[in-house]
């Protein structure tokens, strides 16, 4: 889990459902989250610096949108044809976990 030290309430949600998540929230420079994003299998976020710079350096991504903002204007652009998947819900917090999951097969 990667985001500002303030995020660390957060991640320590995620964690609860995902024991094994590393919390690294407020411990990563730009070019250490490039290099984790270069060899990890899956990044998963929202509309975010880090999710595009995951998505330049070749990681499959699934970005979450709300509707406050529209991927086909800022969606992170990939190296490959489907290294990027989109979901979008208007109220990102009825995205299901589930539906999450499904995206990554």
């Amino acid at each position: 889990v990667v985001g500002a030290r303030g995020d660390s309430a957060l991640a320590q949600v995620i964690r609860a459902g995902c024991p094994a998540a590393l919390d690294l929230t407020g411990r990563t420079s730009l070019t250490e989250l490039g290099a984790l994003a270069a060899r990890a299998a899956w990044a998963i976020g929202n509309d975010t610096g880090p999710m595009h710079l995951a998505a330049a350096v070749g990681c499959p991504c699934i970005v979450l949108f709300s509707s406050e903002s529209d991927p086909a204007l800022t969606a992170p652009l990939g190296r490959r044809p489907g290294q990027v998947r989109v979901l979008r819900r208007a109220d990102l917090a009825a995205l299901s976990a589930a539906r999450v999951a499904a995206a990554l097969n």
